[in-house]
């Protein structure tokens, strides 16, 4: 009897453990970020619910029920924060649903739970956002001003509004459905606008095709105007040879600015510019030092987005 109790207490104290499936992974750095301010992106395939754990640069999946949930991507431009200031959390794709459970305060990781009620497995991509540190006997920043009142719907909201938008059109032609960039348009007259890029394919084991999309949308009632979803021309480049030409024209920057006597170079935005006809010019700011003070450039390259070559670079002080 007293072999049988001991037996049962082991397997007792064994349940828990074998019923809870956990996946860990260490990020990947990335370019950009700060001593006060970062971002981690995480990418997850889901079927059932799972949730995700965030601490420093480790990460953890626990299985909550379905198939096991499996990793795709971890970047991060530095380790997350024991006790970051400006936390924010922003659900970047996928057709179920995502909320963050816990934010990382005192050493707690953050926590983002996943539910994927539909059949079969879809793939989440979520951001981790900070601004700032504090330390532990400090109290956080103060919470930014509430928007003004004409504009009732934020940013965010627009976009998570638009790519819903985008994402159920899309549908029609495709089972996947991946966001590469969403932003607000910056054109004069367009800031009621929502454009990115969204890549597509039928299934998993099927060729990507690249598309350029863009939404209207009334920011006092968050309703979508309008979508327009289009195939991106350029002679049929790839992505990967878009991505070569972003990086070759980051360096060619880098370059001209430690040439003029510059340090701590960081690039808080770089993108292809998608005007009329520029389709082949990456354009973005950076930031650097010199001496004790900082300055902000806006620069511009030309390049061949067939083999990611730059032509020419540009760069003036804003």
């Amino acid at each position: 009897m007293k072999r049988l109790l001991v037996f049962v207490t082991a397997i007792s104290a064994l349940a828990p453990a074998a019923g809870a499936q956990q996946y860990q992974r260490r990020a990947t750095f990335m370019n950009g970020g700060g001593p006060d301010r970062g971002k981690c992106t995480i990418e997850v395939v889901v079927d059932g619910a799972a949730e995700i754990d965030i601490r420093g640069d480790q990460g953890t999946i626990r299985n909550l029920s379905g198939q096991p949930a499996q990793w795709r991507r971890f970047e991060c431009t530095g380790p997350l924060p024991a006790n970051p200031a400006g936390f924010r959390f922003a659900g970047v794709d996928g057709r179920g649903r995502q909320v963050l459970m816990r934010e990382p305060r005192n050493g707690s990781p953050a926590v983002v739970r996943i539910e994927d009620p539909q059949g079969g497995s879809e793939g989440y991509t979520f951001d981790l956002f900070w601004g700032g540190g504090y330390e532990r006997n400090q109290p956080p920043p103060s919470l930014p001003p509430p928007p003004p009142p004409s504009r009732r719907f934020t940013v965010e909201q627009a976009v998570a509004t638009c790519q819903d938008a985008v994402r159920q059109q899309a549908r029609f032609r495709a089972r996947r459905v991946e966001f590469r960039e969403t932003r607000i348009d910056d054109n004069p007259g367009r800031n009621d606008w929502v454009i990115g890029v969204v890549d597509t394919a039928r299934g998993y084991n099927s060729p990507e095709e690249h598309m350029r999309f863009s939404c209207s949308v009334n920011f006092d009632t968050g309703q979508v105007r309008s979508v327009d979803l289009q195939p991106m021309g350029g002679g049929g480049y790839g992505r990967g040879n878009e991505r070569a030409a972003l990086d070759n024209c980051q360096t060619a920057v880098a370059d001209r600015m430690q040439r003029d006597g510059y340090g701590r170079i960081e690039f808080p935005s770089i993108r292809v510019d998608d005007q009329p006809g520029r389709n082949d010019w990456v354009v973005g700011t950076v930031r650097a030092e010199r001496g004790r003070g900082s300055d902000i450039f806006n620069f511009s390259c030309s390049v061949n987005l067939r083999d990611g070559s730059v032509r020419s670079v540009d760069v003036t002080r804003r």
